[in-house]
């Protein structure tokens, strides 16, 4: 006999239960199933770039002011050579402090997001040269992002964006120019002096293994790709350099497992890199690895596309993603609902708003729709992999750039497990049935036509959510104080110096935020269900 009341109970179960779900496996054993193989157990995640490296076309607002508009600013390295360290620091620390919140890892829970890309550059792990303009100070920041990961049940993969020397020669490195790297050997030393220092401090007990994947380096040139590139051998050697170091320096929490190493595709086909980790002196004798690509179609003449072929370019990706993902976990590590370029010509884009970049998009309900429909062709064809991670959290006029304003404009919807149309992995054309919605036209999704504020997306009933820490017992992330050091520290040291220890007050508050979670969050629910169940029976 079916019990009803039993039924329901568990339905209300479910409905309290948190949204965000995440990988439950960042590890591939040796000869075992890459991680990221089974269907719904999925990376899915969201960068925050712009962060902790300036990316001028992403924020122009943040150059318009009087100091700065009549100056050209290309990267991280202009914009503090131009201002000087004390007010870099200074305008730094304001827009680390502000650009990402706690707001923001409510939402990527809301969203059932699992995971968190942090793009940083080496300036922050180990000492600038003293020719360098860039400044330290981003420690306590990351720490208190770490925090949010957890309470949120969010995993986070740690990039190392940008190398000495430069690695891509655009401004994602930090500076925007030749590309050096491979000039020098002190340049290959100070990249593994800061991933030594990077792996240490993130793997730390405190952090409870929320650092899930270790990033070698982002989006390297080879000569195979651009004749400005370094020699793939070199990159070959840091890949290898870097995973040792990976490896020497991570500790591993007690019944954990190692961190996966993840290296980028330099923009070479998926399946190449067979052949990199099939020879021993390179990458045959890696434990828990993994390979990221960027896929964007916004490039090269692809704003001159049709709809139809802007789906059928992902669509495209689909066979090698799904015979790469047999032999290594593919993690898209960017991409975007962009089919043009915005702001690249960052001045371009001075005293524009939000409401008149949207306004052109929202302009049909067709235009709304094919948003959707390129999200949602595009989540089909990378969940074939392992996952994929959207660029960016935030653009300020950018839509199709920014996770939050396409989140605003429903672009994409609250549970990514919610799919419209039929997706046919094995069609290189026409995989997403658009023709056809599962569920028929009445169900078809409604778009705002103007620039919803993300802010109006509720995230009233998201709340801190337990973990268990490295002595195997409930607990509550402690928050982090964060502040002003009022000068660069030595990243080196940064487990000690660049890190706010907790103080009484961070007591208080780690203190206060437990009983809000127990008074409000797991008491609250509890009722819930409770009376639920007193008015089924």
């Amino acid at each position: 006999m079916i019990n009803i009341p039993f039924i329901s109970l568990i339905v209300i179960l479910l409905y309290v239960a948190p949204s965000a779900q995440a990988l439950k496996s960042w590890y591939t054993p040796p000869g075992g199933t890459p991680a990221g193989s089974v269907a719904g157990d999925k990376v899915r995640g969201v960068n925050l770039g712009g962060w902790f490296i300036l990316e001028n076309w992403m924020m122009p607002s943040f150059f318009e002011d009087e100091v700065l508009k009549d100056t050209y600013i290309n990267d991280e390295w202009v914009y503090c050579s131009y201002l000087g360290k004390e007010e870099c620091l200074n305008r730094l620390e304001k827009h680390w402090d502000s650009y990402i919140t706690e707001d923001d890892f409510k939402r990527f829970a809301n969203y059932s997001l699992n995971t968190v890309r942090i793009p940083m550059g080496y300036w922050s792990w180990t000492d600038p040269e003293e020719y360098e303009p860039y400044i330290q100070g981003q420690l306590p920041y990351l720490e208190r992002a770490l925090n949010w990961s957890s309470w949120y049940g969010l995993d986070v993969l740690m990039d190392l964006h940008g190398l000495p020397g430069g690695q891509n020669g655009q401004d994602n490195q930090g500076y925007k120019g030749p590309i050096e790297f491979q000039n020098n050997a002190t340049n290959m030393e100070r990249a593994m002096d800061a991933l030594a220092n990077m792996t240490k401090f993130v793997t730390q007990d405190k952090f409870d293994g929320v650092v899930k994947a270790i990033q070698l380096t982002n989006e390297p040139y080879i000569l195979e790709y651009s004749s400005n590139g370094m020699d793939f051998n070199v990159l070959a050697d840091f890949y290898v350099q870097g995973y040792n170091t990976v490896r020497a320096n991570e500790h591993i929490l007690s019944g954990s497992n190692e961190v996966m190493v993840v290296i980028h595709d330099a923009f070479q086909p998926v399946l190449n890199w067979k052949y990199f980790w099939s020879q021993e002196s390179m990458g045959l004798n890696w434990t828990n690895y993994a390979l990221d690509t960027h896929i964007y179609d916004a490039f090269g003449g692809s704003n001159l596309k049709t709809y139809q072929e802007h789906l059928d370019t992902i669509c495209a990706q689909a066979a090698a993603i799904s015979e790469a993902q047999t032999y290594f976990p593919v993690i898209v590590g960017e991409f975007s609902l962009g089919t043009n370029t915005y702001c690249v010509d960052y001045q371009s884009c001075f005293g524009l708003t939000l409401d008149e970049v949207i306004s052109n998009i929202t302009s049909s309900y067709e235009a709304n729709l094919f948003m959707r429909q390129f999200w949602e062709v595009q989540s089909n064809v990378y969940e074939l992999g392992a996952g994929w991670i959207f660029w960016s959290v935030h653009h300020e006029l950018a839509g199709p750039w920014s996770w939050t304003q396409s989140a605003a404009q429903n672009w994409m919807p609250e549970d990514p497990n919610e799919k419209i149309w039929p997706f046919y992995s094995n069609a290189s054309s026409y995989c997403l049935d658009t023709y056809n919605p599962i569920q028929g036209d009445q169900n078809m999704p409604y778009f705002p036509t103007y620039a919803n504020n993300y802010t109006n997306i509720d995230i009233s009933t998201v709340t801190r959510k337990y973990y268990v820490n490295s002595t195997g017992t409930e607990a509550i992330a402690n928050s982090t104080s964060v502040t002003s050091t009022g000068d660069s520290t030595s990243a080196g040291n940064s487990s000690s110096s660049t890190t706010t220890n907790s103080t009484s007050s961070a007591t208080s508050a780690a203190n206060a935020s437990q009983r809000e979670l127990l008074g409000v969050g797991v008491w609250t629910s509890l009722l819930f269900v409770l009376v639920s169940i007193t008015s089924i029976l």
